[in-house]
């Protein structure tokens, strides 16, 4: 592993146990037995180290137009590659806004892919009608349900604190029982009463 993919690796470590406020980029140094200036020599300062770390999540989280589910199926093995991201980036779903507070380039970025990644989850939507897994009744019906997925996307992790319970990885998991009941009212099973 490359000295600046270790620094990366660090930091996510260090962010997830603690927060992105407590641990300075001398912290992080400090973890990988480096000087201050050895980690200041391949990132400036805290926010570029986040930003790139951001970068990683959306690659590994995005899929490509072709790639989004045509079905149900596809789309729960998706959920899955989704909570695992979510759960090694999970400082940054804790702290999304305060992260955003911090540092506009970051959250100039963040918007920008997030307008895309609606566009992403309506598009899956869409696919799953057109399949004839879905009956969504109108344009303003598929838009509420688009934004109330995108929103369990972004803020479930903040959603587990607000409840004051301990976040885990079977909390996380949770997120596909969350989202396939958001779907439910629309899946044509349902609305022709199988179980």
């Amino acid at each position: 592993m490359s000295r600046k993919l270790e620094i990366l690796e660090t930091a996510r470590k260090l962010f997830n146990e603690s927060n992105t406020q407590a641990v300075t980029t001398n912290h992080i140094a400090k973890a990988m037995g480096i000087s201050p200036g050895n980690l200041h020599y391949h990132y400036s300062n805290r926010e570029e180290i986040i930003r790139v770390l951001y970068a990683q999540l959306k690659d590994e989280a995005t899929l490509e137009l072709e790639e989004l589910p045509k079905n149900i199926k596809t789309l729960n093995e998706h959920h899955i590659v989704l909570i695992g991201v979510q759960w090694k980036y999970r400082f940054f779903f804790r702290e999304l806004l305060f992260l955003f507070s911090r540092d506009e380039k970051l959250q100039a970025m963040y918007v920008e892919d997030n307008i895309a990644h609606r566009g992403r989850i309506k598009k899956v939507m869409q696919n799953l009608i057109d399949n004839g897994e879905m009956k969504v009744p109108n344009e303003e019906a598929l838009e509420h349900l688009t934004d109330s997925l995108l929103m369990a996307w972004q803020f479930y992790t903040s959603y587990m604190y607000t409840l004051g319970q301990c976040l885990d990885e079977k909390g996380i998991q949770e997120f596909i029982a969350y989202t396939n009941l958001t779907m439910q009212p629309f899946k044509i099973d349902k609305i022709k009463g199988i179980k």
